[in-house]
């Protein structure tokens, strides 16, 4: 609804769906019916985390329903769309907001942080699961792609590598080394710039 405002000279602002409410109320909201808008394009799932992010706005009720619903579409939109629109909700101001109420739409973009999600780390360092923790470490971090992209895929191989002391303690041996070459597969698949890739690579290991 906010992208939807337009300005004439002759007219002056132009709001037919109520953008100047929820741009005052820092709302992402759909115009029409939110189904509608993401069959038309699937990117636009992305684009609503990039800008409530950018921002650190909400996502309205039926929106971010519609959102869960629809997250599928992801899989029928090419990946440099994707990873255009995912940089951008990663150096956002609400990037750990997004992260922790949209997991399953990160993990149709990237599957292997499905495993992430809720896995106890079993460990009294760790207060988060890893996908919570992951999310934490990605706000706390200067708002710059290498970073951010690096602690995003900083701990991908913990559920993989996790095994259980004999002190009762979660133990996750090699896990760097392991994140690091997933992490240069999946940036290697979401095509995105060389620099880019071996800087992350490289900050994981």
């Amino acid at each position: 609804t906010i992208n939807a405002m337009a300005y004439n000279p002759a007219r002056g602002l132009v709001d037919a769906f109520g953008g100047q409410e929820d741009l005052k109320a820092r709302i992402i909201r759909c115009v029409g019916e939110p189904d509608a808008r993401f069959n038309e394009d699937g990117l636009r799932i992305l684009r609503a985390l990039r800008f409530a992010a950018r921002y650190d706005f909400g996502i309205e009720t039926e929106t971010a329903f519609s959102m869960h619903r629809n997250r599928h579409l992801l899989e029928n939109v090419s990946v440099e769309r994707i990873f255009t629109e995912l940089k951008g909700i990663l150096i956002g101001e609400g990037a750990l907001s997004m992260m922790q109420a949209f997991p399953d739409i990160f993990t149709i973009i990237i599957p292997e942080l499905a495993p992430a999600v809720g896995f106890d780390q079993c460990n009294p360092h760790h207060c988060y699961d890893v996908w919570t923790h992951t999310a934490h470490a990605v706000q706390a971090a200067p708002a710059d792609e290498v970073l951010r992209l690096a602690l995003l895929l900083h701990d991908i191989a913990k559920p993989a590598t996790f095994t259980m002391g004999e002190d009762g303690k979660g133990h996750f041996y090699g896990h760097a080394k392991v994140s690091a070459e997933m992490a240069d597969a999946i940036l290697r698949q979401l095509k995105v710039p060389t620099q880019l890739r071996e800087n992350a690579v490289n900050l994981i290991g």
